[in-house]
């Protein structure tokens, strides 16, 4: 049975000795004739078991290497029988197989919920570190590179993608959102991958590259993959580095941050490259609701811009020295002459609205 995460010395050894204890308590089992319980799984067994769950081995491959072992044992010990008189072949056969397979139910259920108990254990530990450094990376505070690399199982000196996963309804398993995780690791084609969830409907994803990525992978991504309904991604920009961890991280929170806030929706897939303009724009939400006159003063442009914007959040602006002469002349008069401005509403403009935006300037 093929399993990769088993490998190396150490664990041969471990499973050698697990194997090894099963087989002698089943073997006194039956030799003392005892009925199945919980206690014929040995010490041993339930920390091979335990390993295996740390070590990320699949508990339907750990359960179907039970089945295999007790097939063994129990065609081992038919052979065994083959070479007693008939009366005694028969009766050990039926009473043997009984046992047996009675033992093999039991060692089942008590790996299956050993394994569980300890995988969950495993998992709180690991993932409540990895959140810590990843926190840590995040607010910018001094992390030992190579501790934190083993830690996370993420090297920190790649080009990174950071993705935010998350799903209106709080109902949603998170089984799900790191089912979607991993098909964009892998429609990423990155070296490596780092998930850590947030809260229950949020999870946070890097992807690692050892170069910078092609130019149209996250349209590579809206493409190949389809995710259920309700679950939204925010990409961040593709960032180097451990500083680079950060800024592409913080780049899909102010990605998702406009896609929660969007009237209109966009897929399932926010990209923080085409709506830059739009988080540069938005970053403060109450100076997003100021707006100038520069090169704004003509007859087509002023009005809409008036009825947009609330009252008293329109300030002057001319664009000079940037602006010709000519052009800012021409849009400020257009502003003094426009006939829809009192003189309130017109001083406004000029310096009141500053004054409230920037009263140390007053």
């Amino acid at each position: 049975m093929d399993c990769p995460e088993a490998s190396g010395h150490s664990t041969v050894e471990m499973l050698h000795r697990s194997v090894q204890a099963s087989v002698l308590t089943a073997l006194a089992g039956l030799w003392g004739d005892v009925q199945p319980g919980t206690g014929l799984v040995p010490a041993e067994t339930i920390e091979g078991n335990a390993e295996l769950a740390r070590r990320g081995v699949p508990l339907e491959q750990v359960l179907r290497g039970v089945r295999v072992g007790h097939a063994r044992l129990h065609q081992a010990l038919m052979t065994a029988l083959d070479a007693e008189p008939e009366m005694v072949r028969v009766r050990e056969a039926h009473r043997v197989g009984d046992l047996l397979f009675a033992y093999a139910d039991t060692h089942a259920s008590r790996m299956a919920q050993e394994y569980v108990a300890e995988r969950d254990r495993w998992q709180g530990s690991t993932q409540a570190a990895r959140r810590r450094i990843a926190e840590d990376l995040l607010a910018g505070r001094p992390v030992d590179p190579g501790a934190a690399a083993q830690t996370l199982g993420y090297r920190l000196d790649r080009h990174h993608q950071a993705f935010v996963i998350w799903d209106s309804d709080p109902g949603t398993p998170a089984e799900v959102m790191h089912t979607l995780a991993t098909q964009l690791a892998s429609a990423s084609r990155s070296a490596g991958w780092l998930a850590i969830p947030a809260d229950r409907s949020e999870l946070w994803l890097w992807t690692g590259w050892t170069g910078p990525p092609g130019p149209a992978l996250v349209a590579g991504m809206r493409d190949l993959l389809a995710p259920p309904p309700g679950l939204q991604v925010a990409a961040g920009p593709v960032s180097d580095g451990r500083d680079g961890f950060r800024r592409s991280h913080r780049g899909a929170q102010e990605a998702a941050r406009i896609a929660r806030t969007a009237a209109v929706g966009s897929g399932w897939l926010w990209d923080y490259a085409q709506l830059r303009a739009v988080t540069l724009l938005t970053a403060d939400v109450e100076h997003a609701r100021w707006y100038d006159t520069t090169l704004s003063g003509s007859p087509a442009a002023l009005p809409s811009l008036l009825a947009f914007a609330q009252p008293g959040h329109v300030l002057f602006g001319s664009d000079w020295p940037f602006a010709p002469d000519l052009a800012v002349a021409y849009f400020t008069g257009n502003l003094d002459a426009y006939p829809g401005l009192d003189d309130h509403g017109r001083a406004e403009i000029d310096h009141a609205a500053a004054r409230l935006l920037f009263p140390r300037l007053a």
